[in-house]
């Protein structure tokens, strides 16, 4: 092999096939492409090793590189065995279809997958030159003979398409742990299932445990950060797959419960953690995903500068050899953050309460596009999946069809003028770039738990310290990483001459810090703060601001337990002064909490904590 000559004829490659779909390269762009290429030849000519992660911006070739860089291989007569991994099987059959297209034989690549209507056929188990697998199939490592290795040797390289994540973390609210074996002991009181008794008792075994654990941490002053072990009973696995069927045999009675029970019995020989956060307490615990045998791995991930979950995992090393403003300027993109709330919780539970949010956030929307209908070619809605009788995708239908708007029309090349996504499309989706209008009825938010079992698996370390500082900054990295990949879906993500294409984006979303997020992997893009036609925009000037961070100071030092807390007692707490202008400021701030962020939300005369809430979903997982 010479390393020289396969970098460069990949990147003549690489640089025509972008060329011929009409992209301009600056020269910045190409150069970033030939390190990425280069980078790719140092993995196969052995003078590169490790984890790497690539942070080429949306849209500017990646896939393409994966492309061009086996085709090189094979057009040299390089033979190096290479795996790639995606998030979705379509995404590898287009994958495969474009190998073969450029000349590699149909017969050196493996495609394996179990979807039985898939465009491209599985090839099975058996080991290829090249192998195209799934994220989940890596994230397993039950094929790991597949994509790790080749006729017994490990592979020179797999690349890995999007964010890595070596662990898989698992987070439940001990709350709603507790409930659910309150619930299955009442509705099982006449059962004669003879495996009952047993289950019920190291359910409740379990339960003091935690408890116990729970009300260390309050002891250990610092509820929020450190955490505390605990160790459940011991099981055989037999008993535990015992307890499972058990459960599920019990169908309508205890449905709705029944997760939280099967979670805990899954993870019960486990480490596990009892930990604190804004949101409740809970038990948390992580495993390895992504094999440490997998050694070898370039991961291909435009949201590393900002996603900073991937950025604490050791194995991995950002490469950081170029300035992301010199590779793509979004000076053409015009950014409307709508300062209102814009999180599942808030959504969902204004639908559940009187619909009037709702029907606010279709209004909103309703109105962007009627007031954009004349100028852009297409429009891309995010929001919601659904849950249970609220349907957000449906609501916007027949919103948008009340205010006039046909959602059935056309482009003249026949594409949707008016396309629907729900989050967790938002990447590795391909083919909307005539969308010149991205709009984001409502933003992910992760739940605080399900961060805090992350930290601890990307660090390796289940002490790892989650204050309540550090998990928010985690959930507006995960804020601007969503929005980042879904805007990227529409027009920007093609750029020309070092440029993205003009889009508008608008999203609903209360904080304005997030623009400090975004700047990294969106520089020159010009942003504004619209006021809502519809929504309610969050204000909060200065004497509001420090009611808020009084009240949520307060909010904090409330012991677990104690899940709801009126008005009257916080005043009383806080020594407020009965005068009408502290009286606003206290209303504003109470207003101002989010369930997502703060993990305390209004609700009446009072205010609850996340996991108290019933009947409505805290924060997205």
């Amino acid at each position: 092999m010479n390393p020289h000559t396969l970098t460069r004829t990949a990147h003549s490659i690489l640089v025509a096939d972008l060329e011929g779909h009409g992209n301009v390269l600056s020269e910045m762009h190409s150069a970033a492409l030939l390190e990425l290429v280069d980078t790719f030849t140092g993995y196969a000519a052995g003078t590169e090793s490790g984890r790497k992660a690539f942070p080429l911006p949306t849209g500017m070739g990646k896939t393409s590189a994966v492309v061009a860089f086996i085709a090189a291989m094979h057009r040299l007569g390089c033979v190096v065995p290479v795996s790639v991994a995606a998030s979705k099987v379509e995404a590898l059959c287009t994958l495969k279809r474009d190998l073969v297209a450029h000349g590699v034989p149909v017969e050196l690549i493996g495609l394996k997958h179990s979807v039985p209507d898939a465009s491209e056929p599985s090839t099975g188990s058996a080991s290829y030159p090249i192998q195209l697998v799934t994220h989940a199939r890596v994230r397993s490592g039950r094929d790991f003979d597949l994509f790790g290795t080749h006729d017994g040797q490990d592979r020179a390289l797999c690349i890995y398409d999007e964010s890595l994540m070596r662990a898989d973390a698992f987070a439940f609210s001990a709350l709603s742990f507790y409930a659910s074996v309150a619930v299955l002991n009442i509705m099982t009181a006449t059962s004669k299932e003879p495996l009952l008794p047993a289950l019920l008792d190291y359910l409740k075994d379990a339960e003091q445990r935690i408890r116990a654990a729970v009300a260390s941490l309050q002891d250990a002053g610092d509820p929020y950060s450190n955490g505390t072990p605990v160790q459940l009973g011991e099981l055989h696995p037999d008993t535990i797959e015992g307890f499972k069927d058990l459960i599920a045999r019990f169908g309508a009675p205890i449905r709705g419960w029944e997760q939280n029970l099967r979670d805990l019995l899954t993870l019960s020989q486990d480490s596990l953690w009892v930990i604190g956060s804004e949101q409740g307490d809970g038990i948390v615990t992580a495993r390895e995903a992504v094999p440490a045998a997998l050694r070898n791995v370039v991961v291909l991930d435009a949201s590393a500068p900002i996603r900073e979950l991937m950025r604490l995992d050791p194995s991995i090393t950002l490469v950081e050899s170029f300035e992301m403003a010199s590779l793509k300027s979004f000076e053409h993109v015009e950014v409307n953050q709508i300062l209102s709330p814009g999180g599942r919780s808030t959504i969902s539970y204004s639908l559940s309460a009187d619909r009037r949010e709702a029907s606010a956030v279709v209004r909103e929307v309703a109105s962007i596009i009627s007031e954009g209908w004349d100028k852009e070619a297409a429009f891309l809605v995010f929001t919601f999946t659904r849950r249970g009788s609220i349907d957000l995708v449906a609501e916007l239908r027949r919103g948008l069809q009340r205010a006039g708007i046909d959602v059935a029309a056309k482009t003249p090349d026949g594409k949707d003028r008016v396309v629907f996504l729900t989050w967790g499309s938002e990447t590795s989706l391909n083919g909307l770039e005539h969308c010149t209008s991205v709009i984001m009825a409502g933003v992910l938010h992760r739940a605080h738990l399900d961060l805090a079992a992350m930290v601890r698996g990307q660090t390796g370390n289940p002490a790892e310290p989650t204050p309540s500082a550090r998990i928010r900054e985690l959930v507006e990295s995960e804020i601007a990483h969503c929005i980042y990949q879904g805007a990227s879906r529409g027009s920007c993500r093609r750029s020309e001459g070092g440029k993205a294409r003009a889009m508008r984006l608008h999203f609903i979303h209360r904080d304005p810090a997030i623009k400090t997020w975004l700047d990294r992997v969106m520089p020159g893009a010009v942003w504004s703060y619209p006021e809502p036609r519809y929504l309610v925009k969050q204000r909060a000037d200065g004497k509001t601001a420090r009611m808020l961070a009084a009240l949520l100071q307060h909010l904090q030092t409330i012991p677990s337990g104690t899940d709801e807390v009126s008005s009257r007692k916080v005043k009383q707490a806080l020594g407020l002064p009965k005068e009408k202008a502290t009286e606003h400021a206290f209303t504003r701030a109470g207003d101002l909490l989010c369930m997502q962020t703060h993990g305390w939300m209004k609700l009446g005369r009072g205010f609850i904590r996340g996991a108290a809430a019933h009947g409505f979903e805290v924060a997205e997982t």
